[in-house]
């Protein structure tokens, strides 16, 4: 009797662990998503601000890019409370708060 209710068991818990790893790469496409979105929000904040384009083109938003979307979340903040800093700086006093 308890190999027949393991045997039943076994598809509902393979069931479990496949939607578990299907949750987790959904969680890592959405962080990618939003890194890309907050860097891209970054960029067009200190371009807007007029930072050099050579020192923008060296940002590359696309996925996978290095930095957690808290990370430039921060930069964000950081460039809109002081308008003379540059992007690169932002994101490394960033990336020292970590």
């Amino acid at each position: 009797m308890g190999i027949r209710r393991a045997t039943k068991l076994a598809p509902v818990v393979a069931g479990w662990g496949a939607t578990g790893s299907g949750l987790a790469q959904m969680g890592a496409l959405a962080q990618e998503f939003w890194s890309q979105n907050f860097c891209e929000q970054a960029v067009s904040i200190t371009e807007r601000r007029g930072e050099s384009p050579e020192a923008l083109d060296r940002v590359d938003c696309r996925p996978p890019n290095l930095y957690q979307p808290s990370c430039w979340r921060c930069a964000i903040e950081t460039i809109q409370a002081d308008s003379t800093l540059k992007l690169d700086a932002a994101r490394e006093t960033c990336l020292a708060d970590y």
